[in-house]
């Protein structure tokens, strides 16, 4: 499943642009070169927040589908050596995150909550107090 998809990248960068940068003709965006660059960002996104967390991410976080989007949009300015300052930027920046999220020093939150690390349930041990002992047996 990935993050994000052409409609969410469409929203950042206008049609027309899109086609000229993934279509040889220009005409309309080219769906096999958006989901390529897409799959591109998804897995540089798993590598560093696999570290913490359990992926692929589903359902996908908010903070993830948003990091997807500037990252494959990069991945698409730079397939035509044409990357605007303002999407590398926007890619470096991406990258600083999900280096601080593999750090720990960030943490991904759902609508439902805080992810926990590796998407692993935490288990929690409560017992009575001890009955017996070793010095409490050589009484018998």
């Amino acid at each position: 499943m990935a993050y994000c998809s052409q409609e969410d990248l469409l929203k950042m960068i206008p049609e027309e642009e899109l086609a000229e940068i993934t279509s040889e003709s220009g005409g309309i965006p080219d769906p096999a070169i958006v989901a390529e660059a897409i799959a591109q960002a998804d897995s540089e996104i798993d590598v560093y927040c696999a570290v913490r967390y359990a992926v692929p991410f589903d359902p996908v976080p908010s903070l993830v589908k948003s990091l997807s989007v500037d990252v494959a949009a990069y991945h698409l300015y730079s397939r035509r050596s044409v990357a605007p300052e303002v999407r590398r930027q926007k890619y470096e920046d991406a990258i600083t995150l999900l280096k601080a999220i593999s750090q720990g020093t960030a943490v991904l939150s759902m609508s439902s909550g805080v992810l926990t690390p590796n998407g692993r349930e935490v288990a929690e041990l409560t017992s009575q107090p001890r009955q017996f002992s070793r010095s409490s047996l050589e009484k018998w």
